[in-house]
């Protein structure tokens, strides 16, 4: 729920059944911080019922692209390395920004051969996640590489330093639901992934909810 400006008089707006939502106005936005990662926005916006929010931020950034790699022995590849944000390591898949001008098969597998020393031999989207719709303008992608092999070493960025794991299809979903890998674009990948080549469990009378 948005706590910026508002008055007591503020009341949702009714809508009927069938009734197009209708859009935001922007009626300024102001850029409060630039950095070579990312910029954060801020927007004055009219809402349909005519409240104004005069501080709504927003944060930009470029497109990210995770990697489900199938390895030609049938094993998925795994990264772990440190995340300031949450100060601890992370299990995840292979992954990272779309550079200017890449599209998502390119970005994604620029991005494993340099993570991982792995190139494949066919890759296919599999389609993309909002990162955080209310605040976040970019996405996060999902590309599933089969045939992968090791071709030479990482070649890292001076802030990487990564460990690398290959583990059964089966072994990377028990780590998902035990909550070892909790990013949630390498979750929402992984799913994702064994979904498209039906390696996904069928779901067990009495786990959908009611």
């Amino acid at each position: 729920m948005y706590a910026g400006s508002s008055s007591p008089g503020d009341r949702p707006e009714a809508r009927q059944d069938g009734e197009p939502m209708r859009p935001w106005e922007t009626l300024s936005s102001t850029v409060v911080l630039d950095s070579p990662w990312f910029r954060v926005r801020r927007d004055v916006c009219r809402l349909p019922n005519g409240l104004v929010l005069d501080d709504y931020y927003l944060w930009e950034g470029r497109d990210w692209v995770a990697v489900f790699a199938l390895t030609i022995e049938g094993t998925v590849i795994l990264v772990r390395q440190y995340r300031q944000a949450i100060g601890q390591t992370m299990w995840e898949l292979p992954g990272g920004l779309i550079d200017e001008g890449e599209d998502v098969v390119t970005a994604g597998l620029r991005e494993l051969r340099e993570e991982t020393g792995y190139v494949a031999e066919t890759a296919a989207p599999l389609g993309r996640m909002a990162v955080d719709p209310p605040k976040a303008t970019f996405s996060n992608y999902l590309l599933l590489a089969q045939g992968c092999y090791r071709t030479g070493e990482p070649t890292l960025d001076r802030t990487e330093a990564i460990e690398m794991c290959a583990l059964p299809p089966a072994t990377v979903l028990a780590w998902v639901r035990e909550g070892r890998i909790w990013a949630q674009s390498s979750v929402a990948c992984i799913y994702r992934a064994l979904d498209h080549l039906s390696l996904l469990p069928a779901a067990r009378e009495g786990e959908v909810a009611r």
